[in-house]
């Protein structure tokens, strides 16, 4: 039984690297667009606002 558990937390462990790396991909692609249509102190104002929002959720 205990391989069992293992192999469950290796597999939730890949699970959670796998969303972290697919949401900072997401991320990069997002700014990069925003960086296409918007100077980069528009974006960076953006960014430290919604930075200070995900603060205070803390």
């Amino acid at each position: 039984m205990e391989k069992i558990e293992e192999i469950d937390a290796m597999c939730e462990r890949q699970k959670e690297d796998f969303l972290r790396r697919s949401s900072l991909t997401y991320l990069e692609c997002c700014i990069s667009l925003m960086l296409t249509h918007m100077s980069v102190e528009e974006v960076a104002a953006i960014l430290e606002r919604q930075a200070e929002t995900l603060r205070e959720l803390d």
